[in-house]
Formats: C-alpha cells, structure tokens, sequence
C-alpha cells in the first residue's frame, strides 16, 4: 500500500495541472476576499447591501463550496484519466497489489488533493482579510469547526464521487462528464434560496456543500452543522462501498 500511495502521489505532484489548478483556487480566494472587501455590494440592485466590510469572510468561505468540488473533480479525471490510458491500473495488478489497495491509494490521493486546494483557498481568502485590510470579525475556534464540515463535504462531492464516476465511465468522456456532474451539482445552490420552505429541501441542501453557500463562515458556527456533517459522512462511506464495489468486479484492459 506504501508504495501505490507513493506512486500515487509522485504523480499527483509531478503534474503540471496540479500546480496550475492549486494556483487558480489560492488567487481566487484571495481575490474574492480582496474584490469583496473593496467592492462589497459591486454589480448588486441598487439600495441593498448584502455584503459588508464588516462580514465579507462571512461570504468568501462559502465560495470554496463552488469552486473545490470543481478542482478536485478535475484532478481526480486527470489522474484516472492518465492511469486508463497507460496502463498503469492494469500494471499495478499484474505487479500484485490488490483492487482494494489500488482504489484506496487512488482515493487518499485525490483526497489529499482536494484537502491542499481547500487549505490554500481559505489561507489565502484569510491572509487578504486579516493582514491586508485588518480584518478582525473572525472567531478562531468557530472558523476551525465550520471549515472542517465544509471540508468533508467538498471531499466527497469533490473527490469521492468523482472517483466513482471516473471508474465506472473509464474513457474519453472520462473528464467531461466529471465536470459536468459537478456543474449539475453547483444547481443545488437554488435548494439554498428554498430551504426554509420545507424540511425535505432542507436536508437536501444541507448534503451538498454548494446547497450550504453562504452558511459557513470564520465567525459563527451554522446551525444545524451537525446533520451536514453526519450526512456527508454517511454520504461519503455509501459513495465509497458502491465504487469499491464496482471497481473490484470490472474489466481492466
């Protein structure tokens, strides 16, 4: 297992695109925190006031649940993609490791992947707010609780799922499809508008982390973090069992 995880991960940090998608998710969080910042309500009806300088990272958090699915999604193709086409699943058989190694070395490595976009876009989001503009409406412990819910929950959507899709799919419209299933999913943001109508919308959104936009921030911890939690976990390990599942009964060519 120690060495597909090595292997795994020689890849991941050998390619470019991870660099330039942990790139892209560093300066969008900055950015976002910056252009929230200096321009709170830009492009907004005139008269509201949604944003304030006195909450933006009230917002900017949030805005991971859009965007680290989304990175993540792209890496776990990239990889699986790589993997389909050299060979390299069916290598690591012949050379003796099991399916469950290969899946779970996949797994953890594209976890991992999620998680460093994750850190590097709320790092940044952070950093611009507090030690560029001197932001100080942020609660460390609250901060800590909330991300790491949302954290769970951009794993699973981002990383887990596209792990299960990409093994069933196994071809060109590998990458495609991936990004596409997470764009659908970026539609449960409307769940969030309607959440408060009825319990089912409800505990829908509250199990995808683009469903819960808005809700986590650096100051407060959300109500009822708690069933997000539980339900991206159960989520999570449903997810897991069915792709380990399929991936142990499938043709490697």
């Amino acid at each position: 297992m120690s060495k597909l995880l090595n292997a795994s991960f020689h890849e991941l940090f050998k390619s470019r695109y991870f660099y330039i998608t942990l790139l892209v998710c560093t300066a969008f969080g900055g950015g976002l925190a910056a252009g929230m910042y200096l321009y709170p309500n830009f492009n907004m009806p005139e008269n509201s006031v949604v944003i304030t300088k006195d909450n933006v990272l009230g917002f900017v958090p949030s805005f991971s649940s859009i965007v680290i699915p989304f990175a993540a999604a792209a890496t776990a193709a990239m990889l699986l993609d790589s993997q389909y086409n050299q060979g390299t699943v069916r290598n690591r058989l012949i050379s003796g490791h099991t399916r469950t190694e290969i899946f779970f070395s996949d797994l953890i490595t594209m976890s991992a992947a999620a998680v460093i976009y994750f850190v590097c876009y709320q790092a940044a989001a952070f950093a611009v707010a507090v030690f560029i503009f001197d932001y100080d409406g942020y609660a460390l412990k609250p901060a800590l609780i909330s991300l790491s819910v949302l954290l769970v929950m951009v794993i699973c959507f981002g990383a887990v799922l596209s792990l299960v899709l990409g093994n069933y799919l196994r071809g060109g419209k590998l990458t495609v499809t991936i990004l596409a299933v997470q764009y659908g999913l970026n539609m449960s943001i409307i769940l969030a508008i309607f959440k408060n109508r009825s319990k089912l919308i409800e505990y829908i959104s509250k199990v995808f982390p683009q469903g819960s936009l808005f809700d986590f921030s650096y100051s407060h911890v959300p109500e009822g973090i708690e069933k997000s939690l539980i339900l991206s976990l159960a989520l999570t390990v449903i997810l897991t069992a069915v792709g380990l599942f399929h991936f142990k009964k499938c043709d490697i060519k």
